[in-house]
C-alpha cells in the first residue's frame, strides 16, 4: 500500500506543477515574445532555455518502476512459503511421532495360542518318554518347541548290583626273600629304579594285574641282580553295601496336546534316546 500512496502524491505533485508552469509561460509569452512578421513561411516560437517542462522530470524519491512493488511481492510470498514450510514440519513431526508410537506397539511380545481343533476333526493325543538326566538336558532346546512337562525320578540299577558283588579282582604280586638286612636291600632296589616294601617277611617289588607283566618284572629285577623272585596270586572280592547300589536319575517328559505329524518330529529327535509312547484317542 505504501507504494500506492507515493504514486498518488507523485501525480498529485507533477499535475500541480504543470498548471503552475503553463501559468507562467503565458505571462512570459506576452511580455519577452516580439511580434514576428508572417511573412512566406510560419516559424514556431519555443520555450525559453530557462522554462523546462515539469512533466519530463521525475522526483529523485518517487519509484514508479515497479521495482519497490516486486520486492514486496517477493518479501510476502518468502513470508508465505516459511509459513507452509513450518505447517509441513510440524505435520511430518507429529506423523513420526504416530507411526514411532505404532511400531512400538507391534513390538511387543505376542504370546501366540495354540487353536483348539474342532472336535471329532483332528485326533490330538499326548505322548511320553522317559530320558536320562543328562539327555534330556542336552536336547531340551529342540523339546522346548511343543508344550510338555517333565519329571525327574531316581531308578536303581539292581541287575549292575548284583554282577558286581559276584566279581573277583585278582592282582599279582612280586616278592624277593628277605636277606637279613631288609633296609639295605629296599635301597638298593631304590638305587635300581624299583619300588621295595616289606610284606609278610618278605620285600615286595611291585603289584601288577596281570601274570605276564609280573613274569616281566621277575626278568628286569633279575638282569639287575635281584634273583629269587618269585609272583604271589591274590583274590579280592568286592563288597559293595545296599547304600552304594547304583542308580540313575531319568525324566519323564509328557508332551500335551501333540497330532501325529508332531509325534513324528519328537520321534525323529528323541529316537536314539528312548522310545516315545502315545496314549490312544478318545
Amino acid at each position: 500500500m505504501k507504494w500506492l500512496f507515493f504514486i498518488l502524491v507523485a501525480l498529485n505533485i507533477i499535475v500541480f506543477g504543470g498548471m503552475v508552469a503553463g501559468r507562467v509561460v503565458e505571462k512570459q509569452k506576452a511580455v519577452v515574445a516580439p511580434t514576428v512578421p508572417m511573412v512566406g513561411k510560419v516559424h514556431e516560437l519555443s520555450l525559453p532555455d530557462n522554462i523546462k517542462d515539469p512533466g519530463s522530470e521525475k522526483l529523485d524519491w518517487v519509484t514508479d518502476d515497479g521495482k519497490r512493488a516486486d520486492q514486496l511481492e517477493e518479501e510476502k510470498k518468502a513470508k508465505e512459503a516459511a509459513k507452509l514450510a513450518q505447517e509441513k514440519k510440524a505435520r511430518e513431526e507429529k506423523k513420526r511421532k504416530e507411526e514411532n508410537s505404532q511400531q512400538s506397539a507391534q513390538e511387543l511380545p505376542v504370546i501366540a495360542q495354540r487353536p483348539q481343533p474342532a472336535a471329532g476333526n483332528v485326533c490330538v493325543a499326548t505322548a511320553s518318554v522317559s530320558l536320562e538326566e543328562d539327555v534330556y538336558h542336552r536336547i531340551k532346546g529342540l523339546l522346548n518347541r511343543w508344550p510338555h512337562a517333565a519329571t525327574r525320578t531316581v531308578e536303581k540299577r539292581d541287575g549292575a548290583v548284583k554282577k558286581a558283588k559276584k566279581a573277583v579282582v585278582k592282582h599279582y604280586r612280586v616278592v624277593l626273600p628277605s636277606n637279613g638286612d631288609a633296609i639295605a636291600q629296599m635301597d638298593s632296589l631304590a638305587a635300581k629304579g624299583f619300588t621295595g616294601s616289606l610284606y609278610q617277611g618278605q620285600i615286595s617289588a611291585g603289584i601288577v594285574k596281570s601274570r605276564s607283566a609280573a613274569q616281566v618284572l621277575v626278568s628286569r629285577l633279575a638282569a639287575s641282580g635281584f634273583g629269587g623272585a618269585s609272583v604271589v596270586e591274590q583274590e579280592e572280592r568286592s563288597r559293595i553295601s545296599e547304600e552304594n547300589e547304583l542308580s540313575v536319575a531319568k525324566m519323564k517328559v509328557v508332551f500335551l496336546a501333540v497330532n501325529d505329524k508332531e509325534i513324528k518330529e519328537i520321534q525323529s529327535i528323541v529316537g536314539k534316546y528312548g522310545q516315545l509312547a502315545r496314549n490312544k484317542c478318545k
